[in-house]
């Protein structure tokens, strides 16, 4: 690529409707370009990024023998009816002309279980894998982190289809490895977590995380064991102790216009831990009290999973009233709902509540004794002072970025589908599946998250627009001009991408903006050519080298495999 007459559009300043610095420097740096929220399209250099992310990621699938296959992405909606209410909301749904429901696919097991059934009779036709990378589609809640959280995204995800179990956890295994290695080419340190695999219908899951300040993830990690986790699975130990304590009398005390925690601390003088916070959900259509300490927060996805239903709703203010409390003042004593505590309530002593009458609460309420708790379960939002379920220490909670997800999905689609094969004693068996998925703009927005600096981004060789930069110190120069575009002809013909920087703009104009794109290797051609020597930078390193123009190529080369 010659830039003089290239497509290319850097941006002096950042985008002001950016949050995250990936973002912001594919923007400025003229990788990507923002149609939307959550919408963006790729320009040139951001393409090549790309296409360089899905080689790599090719290349791991020859050597795993998965084959590459591509299956659409607008599907009759019926497809999807045995998930609607797990992707009710994310799932986009369109009309024809005829009045048929299609969904634009947010995921693929469906099509490729219904796919393979064409292939699968015996046993002799397992194992094998299949793989794509295809273009997938989310109505996301959250489309404030660039190309880490986009409403249409590209995905490659593979499905790997055995006889039993154990030939299931090979395919498993083999393709964790897989990931492993993809993601140090892509030079991201990932961390692997436990999740839940309910919502894809699975029986196992592993998460891929890169930690980073960012992240629209949080990964909960144990300071002493093995147990890593996403926190909207993380479970917490439960601390309680059955204790005996004085219990003192009930006083109603008056809170004026003290409608929230931290209010209601500075105004009473108590801690966190003296205050039950309370909340009130319609849950499959009637009213349930939540119970939490104040300085917790509900972790709605265990809510949903301890009640085995996605139907809860917050009520308005207005129905708050219609049911004869307020909110900011809602609290279980004298109340007649059914009442859902988290686990750290049991040890709630002469605690403060709301009184369910605006701007008063009560004083030395105490679970179990003035007032019934119908059911107790972990049902926080894993936070500082939750401990590890496993071995009761603390741990950490980190900002992370969600790269990659594994499933062993055993036969839950195979039954769905009817995907049979028949073993050698001409028995019919239901085939063992396995999912595997990396989200390609996640990545790129991982990687830099990672690899950025104050001048811009540093990409790593590996998925790097270009390996080389040439600028042209002087285009008018006609020497200069002619040896810069010699070297970049013969740089692209052995193989190393290369772009040339032959714009009439001055020196410094080019540095910046090949510091900002974040090319490796920097090659400047100028006035040293008269002395046979050009100047060669790497973009990590401030040192600038003198290289005779008779070694320059064998110097990048040795650059390029050595980086």
């Amino acid at each position: 690529m010659k830039m003089s007459n290239s497509f290319l559009i850097t941006r002096k300043e950042f985008p002001n409707d950016e949050e995250v610095d990936s973002a912001k420097l594919l923007i400025k740096s003229g990788m990507i370009f923002k149609v939307d929220s959550g919408i963006y399209s790729y320009l040139p250099i951001g393409l090549k990024v790309l296409e360089n992310i899905k080689k790599i990621i090719r290349e791991e699938m020859h050597k795993f023998k998965a084959d590459e296959v591509l299956t659409p992405s607008l599907v009759k909606s019926e497809i999807f009816s045995n998930r609607n209410e797990s992707f009710s909301e994310e799932m986009f749904k369109i009309i024809d002309r005829n009045n048929n429901y299609y969904s634009l696919c947010p995921t693929h097991e469906e099509l490729f279980a219904m796919l393979v059934r064409n292939k699968i009779e015996s046993y002799k036709d397992l194992h094998f894998s299949i793989y794509q990378i295809s273009n997938k589609f989310r109505d996301e809640i959250r489309t404030k982190y660039g190309l880490i959280r986009k409403k249409e995204f590209f995905m490659f995800d593979a499905y790997s289809f055995d006889a039993d179990d154990s030939g299931m956890d090979i395919s498993y295994d083999k393709m964790y490895q897989s990931f492993v290695r993809i993601f140090k080419k892509f030079d991201i340190d990932v961390i692997n977590s436990n999740a839940d695999a309910e919502d894809m219908n699975g029986i196992v899951s592993e998460e891929f995380h890169t930690i980073c300040t960012y992240g629209e993830s949080k990964i909960v990690k144990c300071k002493k064991c093995s147990y890593c986790m996403n926190i909207e699975a993380a479970n917490s130990f439960d601390t309680y102790k059955k204790s005996f304590y004085e219990t003192k009398k009930i006083q109603e005390v008056y809170t004026p216009n003290i409608t929230n925690i931290k209010s209601l601390k500075e105004y009473l003088q108590i801690p966190s831990k003296n205050i039950i916070k309370s909340l009130i959900y319609k849950i499959n259509g009637e009213y349930s009290m939540i119970l939490l300490r104040s300085d917790a927060d509900l972790n709605i996805d265990k809510l949903s999973k301890l009640l085995k239903t996605k139907d809860i709703i917050m009520p308005s203010a207005n129905e708050l009233e219609k049911i004869g409390t307020h909110a900011g003042f809602i609290g279980p004593y004298k109340s007649t709902m059914k009442i859902i505590a988290d686990n750290e309530v049991k040890s709630m002593q002469n605690v403060v509540c709301g009184s369910n009458k605006k701007d008063y609460h009560y004083m030395n309420v105490n679970p179990g004794i003035d007032f019934k708790v119908d059911k107790y379960a972990d049902i926080k939002m894993f936070n500082e002072s939750s401990l590890c379920p496993r071995c009761k220490c603390k741990c950490t909670i980190s900002n992370s970025i969600e790269v990659g997800h594994i499933f062993k999905l055993g036969t839950n689609y195979s039954d769905q589908y009817h995907l049979k094969y028949l073993d050698e004693t001409n028995e019919l068996n239901l085939v063992h599946m396995g999912s595997y998925g990396i989200g390609l703009d996640r990545c790129i927005g991982a990687i830099v998250e990672k690899h950025h600096d104050i001048k811009g981004i540093t990409w790593p060789m590996s998925v790097a627009p270009f390996k080389v930069a040439i600028i042209v110190a002087n285009v008018n120069d006609r020497e200069t001009y002619k040896y810069a575009n010699t070297l970049y002809e013969k740089l692209n013909r052995i193989g190393i991408d290369t772009i040339l920087d032959d714009r009439k703009e001055s020196i410094g104009v080019k540095f910046n903006d090949i510091d900002l794109i974040g090319i490796p290797i920097r090659i400047t051609v100028g006035y040293k050519l008269s002395e046979n020597k050009v100047e060669l930078k790497m973009r990590k390193e401030e040192e600038v080298l003198d290289i005779d123009t008779s070694k320059i190529v064998d110097e990048i080369i040795k650059k390029v495999h050595n980086y």
